[in-house]
């Protein structure tokens, strides 16, 4: 998700959230001259007869995935020192979750599963996003969104990304985000207090995520 803090710049993070929607536009065919990125892709290189086609071929799906981490899914537009645009990751208490399942549950109307979540830090800040996160899908389903499944990612420590290409030990690329860690003495999966919080979720999903209001306005 894009915001600003500048009201000037409003009208380009609606173009970037516009963007973010694009895969799901052009797999369901909603791509069409009237599109507002229609012009833009074509200026990039796209073919019109090629957009007409893909809008053609629209492939219905049935149920939506999408994944949310909190310190890194929601951004903001900026003007940097250099007076450039730029971009950086705010609201890392994830506030931007509910938000963006709201978002695209109105723009597509279709069942949405969070395929991935989990938050970088101690136990402590992983715990509290943990329960952050089902109260916020509890809600939305009380309000009508139907949020209808939950992927913690990853299971248990990893190796950030850029250990494909860095030249430093494994440690140094170490990122807590699972349920489980990694003892590095005994190189041991180690369970978290938040197994136990995770299965408890499970064994109660009704109390946990509540039911689905139907007949809702959104």
């Amino acid at each position: 998700m894009s915001r600003t803090a500048r009201e000037d710049l409003t009208t380009i993070a609606a173009e970037e959230q516009d963007r973010n929607f694009l895969p799901y536009d052009l797999l369901l065919g909603r791509v069409t001259p009237e599109h507002p990125l229609f012009s833009w892709l074509v200026r990039s290189g796209a073919a019109p007869d090629e957009l007409a086609e893909i809008a053609a071929s629209a492939a219905p799906m049935d149920v939506m995935g999408l994944n949310f981490y909190p310190q890194w899914s929601t951004t903001q537009l900026y003007i940097d020192r250099r007076g450039r645009l730029a971009y950086r990751p705010v609201d890392e208490e994830g506030g931007g979750f509910a938000t963006l399942i709201e978002s695209y549950f109105r723009r597509y109307q279709l069942p949405i599963i969070v395929t991935e979540t989990s938050a970088r830090g101690t136990e402590d800040v992983r715990a509290r996003w943990l329960e952050a996160s089902v109260t916020a899908i509890r809600d939305l389903r009380a309000r009508g969104v139907p949020v209808m499944g939950y992927t913690w990612f990853p299971l248990f420590t990893m190796l950030d990304w850029r250990y494909r290409f860095g030249r430093g030990p494994a440690e140094e690329y170490r990122l807590e985000l699972g349920l489980y860690t990694l003892d590095s003495a005994e190189r041991r999966w180690r369970p978290t207090p938040l197994v136990e919080q995770f299965r408890s979720y499970v064994a109660d999903a009704e109390s946990s995520v509540g039911g689905l209001m139907t007949g809702s306005a959104l």
